[in-house]
C-alpha cells in the first residue's frame, strides 16, 4: 500500500525567550530556519514548513518558497490545530515532524523513526529523555494527530509543548533506536538562548550544515570547549518545560 508521507518543519517568529529566532544568519547568509530546511530534505521527504498565518510570520512563507519547499499556515498559539490542519490540507497518512528551533536535527533517527512507524504498532515515535536535547522529536500518524486535536480544539490552547497532550490522549508510543552516541552528552543542540545562538555560529563555521549528526557530536566530543558555549542553559531549558507542563490543564 503506498503511503503519503511528509516532513513538518513547525516554527514561528514569535518566540519569547530569543525573538525571531527562526530568522537569525547562522552561516554565509543562511538564517536559522534555512538549515533546519535544508536537513529536513535530506531524510528524502517532501517538506512542508508548517508556520502561522500570522503577519509576523510573513518573512518564512518567502523562505519555504526561496528552498522551493511546501508552506502552510494555519494556528498560532495550537500548533497541534495547526498539525491537524497542514494533515487534512495535504492528506498525510504519516508525517516526520521537526521543530524549527532544532538546527542539528537527525535525518538518519528520522528515517529510521518512519520504518517504524509504518508498521503500525504505535501512534507516535520520539526519543527518550537521555537523547541530546535536538536531535529528534516526533514521528507521527493521522490518527495520533485527531486524537490530540480532540483535546486541544480551542484555537488559543497553547500547545507548544505536547508531553501532557499525548498522555491525555493515551497514544501508543514508541522510541527511535539510538546509540550511546547520542545518549547523556554534555551537548545541547536546540536554540532558545543567546548562548544557543553564538554556540550556533561557532559550530556551523568549523562544520558543514549538512553533517550527519554523528559527526556533529564526534566533533563536539574532540571540541568541548565549544558545548561549553551554551550547555550551561540546558537545566533553565529544562526547567521552563517542567514549569509548562505542570501549568497545562486539559
Amino acid at each position: 500500500m503506498n503511503y503519503s508521507n511528509y516532513t513538518i518543519v513547525s516554527a514561528r517568529c514569535s518566540s519569547s525567550r530569543l525573538p525571531n529566532k527562526a530568522l537569525l544568519e547562522i552561516k554565509d547568509d543562511l538564517r536559522s530556519i534555512e538549515i533546519v530546511i535544508e536537513r529536513a530534505k535530506l531524510i528524502g521527504l517532501p517538506v512542508i514548513l508548517a508556520t502561522s498565518s500570522d503577519s509576523s510570520d510573513d518573512e518564512l512563507e518567502k523562505i519555504a518558497e526561496k528552498h522551493n519547499i511546501h508552506i502552510f499556515r494555519g494556528e498560532l498559539q495550537n500548533k497541534i490545530k495547526r498539525w491537524r490542519d497542514c494533515f487534512k490540507k495535504f492528506e498525510i497518512d504519516y508525517a516526520i515532524q521537526i521543530d524549527g528551533d532544532d538546527l542539528c536535527y537527525d535525518f538518519n533517527l528520522a528515517k529510521n523513526a518512519l520504518e517504524k512507524i509504518h508498521k503500525n504498532e504505535y501512534d507516535i515515535i520520539t526519543c527518550k529523555k537521555e537523547v541530546v536535547t535536538g536531535l529528534f522529536t516526533f514521528a507521527l500518524t493521522k490518527n495520533s494527530i485527531e486524537n490530540l486535536f480532540s483535546i486541544a480544539k480551542e484555537r488559543s490552547i497553547n500547545t507548544d509543548i505536547i508531553i501532557k497532550f499525548i498522555e491525555k490522549a493515551k497514544l501508543k508510543v514508541g522510541f527511535v533506536e539510538t546509540s550511546s552516541l547520542e545518549i547523556e552528552k554534555n551537548i545541547r543542540l536546540t536554540l532558545d538562548y543567546d548562548e544557543d545562538f553564538r554556540f550556533f555560529k561557532k559550530l556551523y563555521s568549523l562544520i558543514d550544515i549538512r553533517a550527519s549528526t554523528k559527526e556533529i557530536i564526534e566533533f563536539l566530543v574532540s571540541n568541548p570547549s565549544i558545548t561549553q558555549i551554551n550547555f550551561h542553559k540546558q537545566a533553565d531549558f529544562i526547567r521552563n518545560q517542567e514549569k509548562f507542563n505542570n501549568s497545562v490543564k486539559i
